[in-house]
């Protein structure tokens, strides 16, 4: 869509949602990994404004899954996220309240960030919040018992199996894939034969965030954490989402802040030590998967994404940064 076409779009979506329809300014924001996202101001108000990508029918509803729950964060009075605004599903266009701050940076993340982190989620997962949230789909690649974390890693690493190795950058993700396979080939059964049934429903299910993490985070002005990004969310195993912020391919807390942030984050769960031994069973699951999700830069439909969000100046040392981000991570040691 052009420039001309999404102003007169978010004009439209500002008048509908009561808010003064002309826009002043109109700022292309640093990109990220999916969509495209601006900074609009209207009636001395500033807004961002989503532009989401899309593909093909039967790929995730980014749009619909971040703007429901960020719809029931705010019914629920949970603070630290953006306010949604108003949305447009056949433009792929949301707007949500603008949130100046700074992004987080691996220097940033002491115990009181990460207390904060896991006071949000504990929020989310209130009774309340749980009880309230019935209508949001499941999280995207969203795990429900041992057997599905294991085969979610399976699918990852066949499909980057298939990556081409047209380069010598390729080339070489292709044999770390060969690697990383052979890790995980020595880490699937342990983990199956470690859980009493394998197949067996997690008792306890969370409303996550999905990706979270302070990648997904900015510092405002006055040093209060905001969280965003949350086209992924939805209802999931407890289990992932500590995974994911512990072994996130991006910045991650220390090793030292996991039981506190565990026992704070799990507060509202009845058998929460269920959950933290999940957590160290599948902590193999966790970096194997963290590890292919890094090397998605060498997928064709990646790509894709990418060069509609940013354009693809960039994509070789992207492609690099990840490569190394994915070593790191299987070089780490278990939870």
């Amino acid at each position: 869509m052009a420039p001309e076409a999404l102003i007169s779009t978010i004009a439209s979506m500002l008048t509908g949602a009561g808010h003064g329809g002309v826009v002043t300014e109109f700022v292309a924001l640093p990109a990220g990994g999916n969509n495209r996202v601006y900074r609009v101001r209207a009636g001395g108000v500033d807004f961002a404004a989503k532009h989401y990508f899309h593909e093909h029918a039967g790929e995730r509803d980014r749009l619909r899954g971040e703007y429901a729950f960020l719809e029931h964060a705010g019914r629920c009075g949970i603070e630290g996220v953006p306010r949604p605004v108003a949305a447009n599903a056949p433009a792929r266009l949301a707007l949500y309240e603008f949130i100046a701050g700074r992004r987080v940076y691996q220097a940033d993340i002491d115990a009181k960030l990460v207390r904060t982190a896991a006071a949000f989620f504990a929020a989310l997962n209130s009774a309340p919040s749980r009880t309230g949230a019935g209508d949001l789909p499941l999280a995207a690649d969203a795990c429900l018992s041992v057997a599905q974390h294991v085969r979610s890693v399976d699918v990852r690493i066949e499909r980057l199996s298939r990556i081409s190795t047209d380069d010598a950058l390729a080339r070489e993700a292709a044999a770390f894939v060969a690697r990383l396979a052979r890790f995980w080939s020595g880490a699937r059964e342990p983990i199956l034969r470690a859980a009493p049934d394998p197949e067996q429903p997690v008792v306890e299910r969370c409303v996550s965030p999905s990706d979270f993490g302070f990648h997904n985070a900015l510092i405002r002005p006055n040093g209060e954490l905001c969280f965003l990004d949350f086209e992924y969310a939805g209802w999931d195993d407890p289990a992932k989402m500590a995974g994911d912020f512990f072994l996130h391919a991006g910045i991650r807390p220390s090793r030292e802040h996991l039981e506190f942030f565990l026992e704070i984050a799990l507060a509202a769960f009845d058998d929460a030590p269920t959950i933290v031994r999940r957590v160290r069973l599948l902590s193999a699951v966790f970096r194997a998967r963290w590890a292919c999700i890094a090397l998605n830069e060498f997928l064709p439909e990646v790509v894709r994404r990418r060069a509609f969000a940013a354009g693809d100046s960039l994509a070789a040392e992207r492609r690099m940064g990840q490569l190394a981000k994915a070593r790191e991570l299987l070089a780490e040691r278990d939870l």
